[in-house]
């Protein structure tokens, strides 16, 4: 069958999300990197330096703010955003970069349960037994740093910020349907980014007195993995299978691991890897055949 002419090249596609994913796995680096700062203080920066960077191009396409921006389920995404963004980075403070992003990444599990539980979705027995392998493999990875480590402090922090995202990502679908990226993304980054900044005077820290190089990090966290790599999964995921996109999903936490393990000299453990094995492979069942289509 043809390629539609409105359809952009299989290379552009491969290439576009060959980007989102190095720089969304980049992001954990990015973290460790700005440390020199409390985790709320790099989660508001990396939100508002991504908010400031995409403005220009929000007033520059012709968008205003619309009545979308009064829909309540736009400031829960704002807020649920905003809260994973607290968790998971805070998880890095306490965990390994590998455990980290394995938790962090499974939220689409949890969208599949929050789906079921909230629009009544009907999930497949394979589904059930996707979400259960990733609730088995989420256990061992929390069970490694309680015997590791003495400490499942980090490996929780990950999995509510997978929660948070899951909420996130179903409080926005609907609205995604009817708003473009931009318009949609600037209000929900605006929104996140208030939060973070009252949880940042609440925490009693402070937005100064941090040196360059931290804020050098932080800049390159709104930059790339935010707005590169996600702007780059929103474009690039709408033309792929469901089958490529879980693969996408799951390839991230292990090159997050390369990246640690180059830059940062952190090893993988076998509870680590046999944990992965089984969330990763719990999420590609649930994003494959989760769902009944009838």
């Amino acid at each position: 069958m043809n390629q539609s002419s409105h359809e952009p090249s299989r290379l552009r596609t491969v290439l576009t999300l060959t980007l989102g994913l190095v720089t969304i796995s980049s992001g954990s680096i990015l973290v460790r990197f700005s440390q020199e700062a409390p985790s709320l203080v790099i989660s508001f920066y990396r939100m508002a330096w991504a908010l400031l960077i995409l403005l220009p191009f929000y007033y520059f396409s012709g968008r205003r703010v619309r009545k979308v921006i009064f829909d309540f389920r736009l400031f829960v995404a704002g807020i649920a955003l905003a809260l994973h963004f607290a968790f998971w980075i805070s998880s890095l403070a306490h965990t390994s970069v590998a455990v980290s992003v394995l938790l962090v990444n499974t939220s689409p599990v949890l969208v599949a349960i929050l789906s079921y539980l909230l629009f009544s979705e009907r999930l497949t027995p394979r589904g059930i037994a996707g979400i259960i392998l990733t609730i088995a493999g989420s256990i061992v990875l929390v069970w490694r740093d309680l015997y590791e480590i003495g400490d499942f402090k980090g490996a929780l922090l990950a999995l509510l910020g997978a929660l948070m995202l899951g909420i996130y990502l179903v409080s926005g679908r609907k609205i995604r349907a009817k708003a473009g990226l931009l318009e949609y993304v600037v209000p929900v980054y605006l929104i996140a980014a208030l939060i973070l900044g009252i949880l940042v005077l609440a925490g009693g820290h402070t937005f100064r007195g941090y040196s360059p190089r931290t804020h050098l990090f932080m800049f390159s966290l709104g930059l790339f993995p935010q707005v590169f790599g996600h702007t780059s999964y929103n474009w690039g995921l709408r033309y792929l299978s469901a089958t490529l996109v879980s693969v996408v999903i799951v390839l991230e936490p292990f090159l997050a691991s390369i990246w640690a393990w180059w830059l940062l000299g952190e090893g993988v453990t076998p509870l680590v890897i046999a944990g992965g094995i089984m969330v990763a492979c719990g999420i590609i069942i649930v994003s494959r055949k989760g769902f009944r289509n009838d």
